[in-house]
């Protein structure tokens, strides 16, 4: 047959071409559910163009007719056509509407929302990262989820595709995939210097899958905002807790007031702080007049408080009475 094919076109080869004979298209666009003469040769009749010669290809699908498909179909319908040589062919695409992968994507989404109860932060990651869905041209370019089957222990999901999503079914497709819990994470769009103050402006949002997230992860901005570094944070890294606290405002080195207040009496002296504190933070301060080293609580800037004796002494008694309250056995 195939030998036979090969004659035919070597002796079609070797004929000169007819007067007003049809010219081949090699390329073109269908639209319709079928190829008509008219879609593969130009120079036809009416009625001759309007001959259907083959189903179209699917939506988005592309049909190749070579040299001696296209000499048959000549032949048999009568179109005065003669190849310039071997090689000629006609690649014929069928015009469609794509759903956009993003478009799945959301419906996979949505379903999941509504029907496995999930949050709306889920990564669809598709098995068949390339899928394509066509439609034949003036369709709604949506699609619905039937069939929803959800792992939330394997993050698993596999579900039918329908679409459009309203009117008659045009396509139905079994997808699979995982579904990845995601979660925002705050993090630093510059590298800030411990003891710097974190701005509105300094924040930039990252997306992570909730089981990469470390344990302590700051997953809230009104977490770093306003808050001191305690240090350095690579930019777009998770920050955690630890990296962070209250502003600083008692300097190691600097000069306090240290304030002792018993009842109407209020007492102050001068020292130097030995570390860093922030609000309501104890920090070491060694007193300027006895050089003793003492614990006092961050009040505000440069300015610490301390408790008198006998109110520490009635702390402490009260700590061991609770201690032992809790741990003596119930009747």
């Amino acid at each position: 047959m195939r030998r036979l094919a090969a004659l035919l076109i070597t002796a079609t080869l070797l004929t000169a071409p007819q007067a007003g004979a049809a010219a081949l298209k090699p390329n073109g666009v269908v639209s319709a559910q079928q190829v008509v003469l008219g879609d593969l040769f130009d120079g036809l009749s009416p009625e001759q163009a309007a001959r259907v010669v083959a189903n179209a290809p699917a939506p988005g699908g592309t049909l190749n007719l070579d040299t001696a498909t296209l000499l048959r179909i000549a032949a048999a319908h009568g179109v005065a056509w003669r190849p310039v040589g071997l090689g000629e062919m006609v690649q014929l695409k069928r015009e469609a509407v794509q759903i956009p992968q993003a478009a799945i994507q959301d419906s996979l989404r949505d379903a999941l929302v509504q029907q496995a109860g999930t949050g709306a932060n889920v990564d669809i990651q598709l098995d068949n990262r390339s899928l394509a869905l066509f439609l034949p041209v003036g369709s709604d370019a949506s699609v619905r989820v039937e069939n929803l089957a959800y792992d939330p222990v394997r993050g698993r999901i596999t579900a039918d595709l329908v679409a459009p999503a309203s009117g008659p079914q045009l396509l139905r497709q079994t997808v699979s995939g995982r579904a990845i819990d995601m979660v925002e994470l705050p993090v630093l769009n510059r590298r800030l210097a411990p003891g710097e103050l974190v701005s509105d402006s300094d924040l930039s949002y990252l997306n992570m899958p909730r089981d990469r997230v470390m344990a302590g992860a700051v997953t809230r901005a009104d977490e770093l905002v306003g808050k001191s570094m305690r240090r350095a944070v690579a930019p777009n890294q998770p920050v955690s807790s630890r990296d962070v606290r209250e502003p600083v405002v008692v300097v190691k080195g600097q000069a306090v007031t240290i304030m002792l207040q018993s009842g109407s009496m209020q007492l102050t002296a001068q020292g130097k702080a030995l570390g860093d504190g922030a609000q309501g933070e104890l920090v070491r301060i060694v007193n300027s007049s006895s050089s003793r080293v003492i614990e006092a609580t961050v009040a505000g800037p440069n300015l610490v408080t301390v408790r008198p004796a006998a109110e520490i002494a009635a702390a402490q008694q009260a700590a061991v009475r609770l201690a032992a309250n809790q741990a003596r056995p119930s009747r």
